[in-house]
């Protein structure tokens, strides 16, 4: 039998395209995930972080072919967990969604720390952040923010505000109002945010700065108001209220956030695959809208500028710790 010219570039051109496909199904095979993927969460279920994160894992698990497993492991402001991902195997398989308290707070306020926010971790992504609102009891004597404020300058007066505990983001947020309005006000801390909304309600503390997760559902409900947000842009956050940065206290906002990240040391090619599809996820508009709906706003980044970002955060909170003299023992 004889083959003629053609006939044989048209044979090695096949054989070239079945090399081609076994190399990339080999490639695929080989591929980042080829197991369950391990996220820790530092807080207990049902929080800000914990709602955002299983939206994450959910939506990871559909984009990348494997399952992303959440397990929450709280405990002293995300410690416990970091802790755990810090001595993970650098693989991709054991990854955490820090928190802006955990990465950015707790390492310069609390005694004993065995991490490093930046050396310890490989950032990965950062994935969102919500603004808090300043929140008082629906039969608040205070009817707008200027009305808190005056009370609060006045030396014969003192207010309180609640926070999720010595050291969170809104302990830190309260102590950075106090000093941008020159109020008199008395820190309370509870054991999380949901703990403080009994004696908001009942008009025990004059105020907190909540996350709209807890806030808006007490006000929608006529038993708490919002007075102004400490949001960074308009654009974010319930309409219609005076933000307290734009006007009042330039520079001033308070937006919890939180990212995605592994132990350090985490191969490129993970740390590109998964930044990747986090962005892919994040910017799609389902997404978007469902975590509109828990009042959460989306990033896009790359590792580098969540590096960058927590290391701005620390600068930003190292200050207000130290001048409020914050210390956990």
């Amino acid at each position: 039998m004889t083959i003629d010219r053609r006939s044989m570039l048209g044979l090695a051109t096949a054989c070239l395209g079945a090399v081609a496909l076994g190399v990339s199904s080999f490639a695929y095979a080989a591929g980042y995930p080829e197991k369950p993927v391990t996220v820790y969460i530092g807080f207990s279920a049902g929080g800000p972080t914990d709602t955002v994160g299983r939206l994450l894992a959910e939506k990871l698990g559909q984009k990348l072919g494997q399952t992303f497993v959440v397990e929450n492991k709280a405990g002293a402001s995300g410690v416990v967990a970091a802790n755990l991902v810090k001595a993970a195997k650098p693989d991709g398989y054991t990854l955490m969604l820090g928190s802006s308290s955990t990465l950015s707070i707790i390492p310069y306020v609390q005694k004993g720390i065995q991490y490093d926010s930046v050396k310890d971790f490989t950032p990965v992504a950062l994935v969102a952040s919500y603004p808090y609102y300043l929140t008082v009891p629906a039969n608040s004597r205070f009817q707008t923010f200027d009305d808190l404020i005056a009370y609060g300058r006045d030396e014969k007066n003192r207010l309180s505000y609640a926070s999720a505990g010595t050291g969170a983001v809104n302990h830190l947020a309260g102590e950075w109002l106090k000093d941008e309005t020159k109020i008199n006000a008395l820190h309370v801390p509870y054991k999380g945010d949901s703990a403080a909304i009994p004696d908001l309600i009942a008009g025990r503390v004059d105020f907190a700065l909540l996350a709209g997760i807890v806030a808006l559902p007490q006000v929608e409900a006529g038993k708490l108001r919002i007075l102004a947000s400490a949001s960074s842009a308009p654009d974010k956050g319930a309409p219609n209220i005076e933000i307290i940065g734009q006007v009042k206290a330039p520079g001033f906002d308070a937006e919890p956030w939180n990212g995605l990240m592994g132990p350090a040391g985490l191969p490129e090619n993970v740390v590109s695959t998964l930044n990747s599809a986090v962005n892919d996820v994040l910017s799609d508009p389902e997404v978007k809208a469902q975590l509109r709906t828990l009042d959460q706003y989306p990033f896009t980044s790359t590792p580098e500028q969540f590096r960058t970002h927590i290391e701005d955060q620390s600068s930003r909170w190292a200050g207000i710790i130290k001048k409020a003299n914050i210390v956990i023992e």
